[in-house]
Order: structure tokens, then C-alpha cells, then sequence
């Protein structure tokens, strides 16, 4: 075949067999004679491309407020904002339960007060120390004090279970310590633990540091435990002072006290807790019992009676997270009662 073969008029057929395709060894020169051009033109339009990038680069970054830094630094700002905005914190034995609402921590309250009426006043402002929650909402929160008990605290749970009650749990640091299984239980089946101290000892005598020790020890307990670091903190006998609060707010720890206790740890017997019960429940109750600390036959075979009383009176049993969330912005600061409960030994 001769060169003036290959004209402008080559066939499809042929510009497959001759060009794209070689099967003769004279058609190879022209096939690198023509990807040699062909690359010649890619590498003019890929500079061409290139110039004209680097030009436009070069004027956002001298102007300022260029869209590519701008992108890449809201994108950084947002992923950094989420992952601030909502702090949980990683279980520390393997365990995949997720976070409870009320794990996140707060922050501290600065300046704080040095009076303790004043210290009172800021945290309630804050709705972080409650006596009891909204009056207005016909709502009560159940707790129970000093476990967790291998025997009675099962018991406990088994009734919460029964009429499809969640309960708050206020631990002490050494009782999870011994029996982790019990807290696992409890949070397992959707109540809420709170820190209790680590051995129930009276804080408002006791140094800042040992308070310290005492709530921090009890909170890396039951964190270990089940996976969430407590923010709820009950003062062992409802005993404060500006001591006690500080340290709580250091921590960023909501207080929880109580207005409405039937003293079962003296074992008054199984009508006397429910009548005391129900006599001080009303809008917004703290129910105090307790499941550790001693014989809790009574306020086991107590518990019945009280939740059906208070559902036939139109109570919705709820966690304290939830009081919280159900409480006002901004409520009025001076609800706090003017008398506290006196410190009584407790047995283990």
C-alpha cells in the first residue's frame, strides 16, 4: 500500500487496522509521530490550565477572603464546633452503653460567691441545687440513698420494674466499688446514678481536698462501672456548707437534696413510710429512700403502696433529668428551706 493512501478520506475501518491498531511494522513511526503531538497538546492546555489556577490562588490569597480559605476554615471551624459543642465521655471498661443526657459536664460558675446563702443562690439560678423541681408540673422524682445493697437493691429494682418506674440512684463510691454489677443493673434499665460520696461521710467536716477525694473517687467508680461519669451529687444527711458547695461546683455537679422523706432508714415500719410519703408528696417532689445502709425489708414492701397512691393522685414518676429539663429558665433564688437535716450515722 502506498503513503497517499493515508489521506483526510481514511476510513474508519483503516484508522482502526493502520493507526490505532498496527498490524504492519511501517505503520509503528506514525502511530509515535502522532501520541508525540498528541502529548505535545495535552501538556500546552495542562500549563495553560495551571497558569490561570496558580493566577487565580494568587489574588485570593493577597486579597484575603478567598473562597478556598475561606471553605476549608469554616470546615475546620464547624467540625471543631460539633465535636465541642456536645462532650461525651469515652467508657473507660469496654462498655457500648450509650451516654445519658445527663453525663455531659457543665462548667464551673465563676466568679463563686463566698456566702453560702449566695452560693445557694447562684447554683439555683443555674438549676443546679434543687430541693424539689417545678411545683406547677405534677411530676415526682423517686431516689434512693447509700447502695448499691446486694440484696435489697435488687428488690428495689424489681418493683421500679413491675410498674414501669426509672428512679435515680445515689451511690456511694465504695459500695459500687463492690458490687459494680448492681450499678450495671441499675443503669441498664434506664435509671440514673448519682454520686453519693465514696464512704458517706459528713463533708462539712472534712478539708477541700478530701472533699475532693471523696466525690472524685466515687465518680471514677461508677464510671468504670458503666461507661458515664455522674453530674447528680447528694451531700451525705443533706449537710452543706460553702465548703461543700464549692468543691460540687468546681466539679460542675448539679446538687440534688430532698423535701420529701419518710426516715425508713429507722425502720418505722412498712405504713409509716408510705403515710409520710404520701403526706409530703406534692407537685415537683425529691422522694428520698433508701435500698443500702441497712435493713430495707420495709421500704421494699413500702414502695408499692407508694407509687400507686401518687399515680391515683395524678403523678408521673421521672428521673431528675428530667425535673431539671421541666424546671424554669430563671428560677427565683430564695427556695431553699431554712432548716437541714442533722447528720445521723449510718450502718453499713
Amino acid at each position: 500500500m502506498k503513503s497517499r493512501e493515508f489521506g483526510v478520506l481514511m476510513s474508519r475501518q483503516d484508522y482502526e487496522n493502520y493507526v490505532l491498531f498496527p498490524r504492519r511494522p511501517y505503520v509503528g513511526t506514525r502511530r509515535s509521530a502522532i501520541i508525540i503531538a498528541f502529548c505535545a497538546i495535552l501538556g500546552l492546555v495542562g500549563s495553560l490550565t495551571l497558569s490561570v489556577a496558580f493566577s487565580s490562588t494568587g489574588s485570593r490569597a493577597s486579597s484575603g477572603s478567598g473562597s478556598s480559605t475561606i471553605s476549608y476554615t469554616t470546615t475546620q471551624w464547624t467540625l471543631t464546633h460539633a465535636i465541642t459543642a456536645t462532650p461525651q465521655r469515652q467508657p473507660t471498661s469496654g462498655t457500648t452503653t450509650p451516654v445519658l443526657s445527663n453525663s455531659s459536664s457543665t462548667s464551673p460558675i465563676t466568679p463563686f460567691p463566698t456566702l453560702l446563702w449566695q452560693e445557694i443562690a447562684a447554683l439555683q439560678a443555674q438549676n443546679r441545687f434543687l430541693y424539689y423541681g417545678n411545683q406547677s408540673i405534677p411530676e415526682v422524682a423517686l431516689t434512693f440513698d447509700d447502695g448499691p445493697n446486694p440484696y435489697y437493691t435488687q428488690q428495689v429494682l424489681a418493683v421500679l420494674q413491675q410498674y414501669g418506674i426509672k428512679a435515680t440512684f445515689f451511690c456511694i463510691g465504695r459500695q459500687v466499688a463492690q458490687y459494680p454489677s448492681l450499678v450495671k443493673q441499675e443503669y441498664a434499665a434506664g435509671n440514673v446514678i448519682g454520686n453519693h460520696t465514696w464512704s458517706h461521710a459528713n463533708l462539712t467536716q472534712l478539708s477541700s481536698d478530701t472533699i475532693l477525694t471523696q466525690i472524685n473517687t466515687t465518680s471514677d467508680a461508677i464510671q468504670q462501672a458503666i461507661g458515664v461519669r455522674p453530674t447528680f451529687f447528694r451531700p451525705p444527711y443533706g449537710v452543706i456548707n460553702t465548703n461543700v458547695l464549692t468543691q460540687a461546683n468546681q466539679l460542675g455537679l448539679t446538687t440534688i437534696v430532698w423535701n420529701d422523706e419518710a426516715r425508713d432508714w429507722t425502720t418505722p415500719g412498712i405504713s409509716v413510710i408510705s403515710s409520710r410519703i404520701l403526706g409530703l408528696a406534692g407537685n415537683g417532689a425529691i422522694i428520698l429512700l433508701h435500698d443500702g445502709g441497712g435493713n430495707r425489708s420495709q421500704t421494699v414492701a413500702a414502695l408499692p403502696t407508694i407509687i400507686t397512691s401518687l399515680q391515683q393522685q395524678g403523678y408521673t414518676f421521672v428521673t431528675l433529668p428530667q425535673m431539671v429539663h421541666d424546671l424554669p429558665q430563671h428560677p427565683a433564688s430564695n427556695i431553699a428551706p431554712t432548716s437541714m437535716s442533722i447528720p445521723t450515722s449510718v450502718v453499713y
